[in-house]
């Protein structure tokens, strides 16, 4: 191959790399708040009759402006401690069994669990499901399943937030953060801002022997044993196909070793 033809022929696979990295990913089902109206059909889950409701953010908020800046949001609450301290919102997946569920969540004070569900059961009041999380504290992620609203010991998989590329400690109040749990049958990969937690494990993803749930709906889920009537803020909820994990990326220099 001449020297001419190499180059072109790299120009054109970096064009390949550039078009697959904008091409944005097909989306089967997701929650914007458009206009301030919660657009689809949510569910509250274990029985306590909470589900998201819409806000508008003020501009003096914290949480404004939200990621993608119509600062419109769904708010879940959690119910009274003496009611079971807890919220679920959930939606069904319109017929999808394997996908990834990604939501963008605000941190406020970090006073509960917050996190998203996904492989919920919506025939027992959603109360089993797989849950991605971060405690109280702002300070522990983790990956549990729960049964008959009961959970599975030992978690799936945990994870502390030291472990983020550029952290130091506890994710900072009053902030918002991107949670994705891809789904592939029995396996899961759980990513926080873009880093894929799960590549850290022994093998390299979640794998659950263990009657896994492979079906069910997703939403977003609020709970503390401790305080109750905490908004949590959620906003830009999507169910699109189970993508790949991330690889590194190609540089120039990489591609032009292929063709010496």
């Amino acid at each position: 191959m001449s020297f001419a033809r190499s180059v072109s022929a790299a120009i054109l696979l970096i064009a390949a790399f550039a078009a697959s990295a904008d091409a944005a990913p097909p989306i089967f089902k997701q929650e914007r708040v458009p206009g301030g109206v919660l657009e689809q059909y949510w569910a509250p889950g274990f029985g306590v009759g909470r589900i998201f409701t819409p806000l508008t953010l003020s501009p003096g908020d914290p949480a404004s402006p939200n990621p993608s800046g119509d600062n419109t949001v769904a708010v879940l609450t959690n119910n009274e401690t003496g009611l079971g301290g807890i919220a679920a919102s959930l939606t069904d997946t319109g017929g999808q069994f394997d996908y990834s569920f990604e939501a963008d969540f605000f941190t406020g004070g970090g006073e509960t669990r917050r996190g998203i569900i996904v492989r919920a059961d919506p025939s027992n009041d959603f109360q089993t499901f797989y849950q991605f999380v971060i405690n109280a504290g702002l300070f522990q992620i983790r990956f549990r399943k729960f049964v008959n609203g009961a959970p599975v010991v030992p978690d799936l998989a945990s994870w502390f937030t030291t472990v983020l590329p550029g952290s130091t400690g506890a994710l900072a109040q009053n902030s918002w953060h991107h949670m994705e749990v891809r789904a592939f049958g029995n396996r899961f990969h759980c990513l926080l801002d873009g880093f894929d937690l799960t590549s850290l494990l022994s093998g390299g993803e979640i794998v659950d022997n263990d009657s896994p749930l492979l079906v069910g709906w997703v939403g977003a889920y609020n709970f503390s044993a401790s305080i109750g009537e905490v908004p949590v803020y959620f906003d830009n909820l999507r169910v699109g196909p189970p993508l790949p994990t991330p690889v590194a990326s190609k540089t120039w220099g990489a591609l032009k070793k292929l063709y010496r």
